[in-house]
């Protein structure tokens, strides 16, 4: 994994102390390594395995009749990336300004992941993680692989796979979800 920008370069020096002193990729059994990132005031995680590099204050593109959920066009490393915004995939308000973004490894080549912020480096283990609440609705538990128990907070997991902006489109992610006032049945 790489990191550019001030702040992922500090992520990775200091992910050695951060990981309860365990040089980062070297887990102990039935741990996991995650790269914690926050959206609005919920922090997610992302597997390591799954970045290839943290880019600091990524400035996308919009693009024209995109679906709502892709955040722009990024130039990275003589190649175009499509990027998600997680913050207008949850529905928020976008940020104004530069936001960081996770460089996502898939099949076909790769995707950028706008987020508020890039945290530390975290190792959880199997015994802290709770599956996904059952009042999800589908398509959002396809997002989350469940939560880790932190001291202080919760940690959702998110699947990068599901992520993959042409995944999103055949989910029907382009299209706003209705909010809970609008799923109701009208009253008779």
């Amino acid at each position: 994994m790489r990191a550019s920008g001030a702040g992922a370069t500090a992520l990775l020096a200091t992910a050695g102390e951060e990981t309860t002193g365990l040089a980062a990729g070297n887990p102990p059994a039935g741990a996991l390594e995650v790269c914690s990132v926050r959206v609005g005031q919920t922090l997610f995680g992302v597997a390591l395995t799954h970045i290839v590099e943290i880019v600091g204050e990524a400035h996308p593109q919009m693009v024209p009749l995109a679906p709502e959920f892709v955040g722009g066009l990024v130039h990275y490393r003589g190649d175009v990336l499509t990027t998600v915004s997680l913050r207008r995939l949850f529905g928020m308000e976008p940020r104004e300004g530069p936001q960081d973004m996770l460089v996502l490894e898939r099949e076909d080549g790769c995707f950028g992941l706008l987020v508020d912020g890039v945290g530390e480096v975290l190792t959880v283990f199997a015994a802290d993680h709770e599956p996904n609440p059952s009042v999800l609705d589908e398509r959002r538990r396809s997002l989350f692989g469940g939560a880790y128990k932190l001291r202080d907070s919760l940690l959702v997991m998110l699947h990068p796979d599901t992520l993959d902006p042409a995944r999103l489109e055949l989910a029907g992610w382009g299209r706003p979800v209705a909010s809970h006032a609008e799923r109701r049945e009208p009253s008779r």
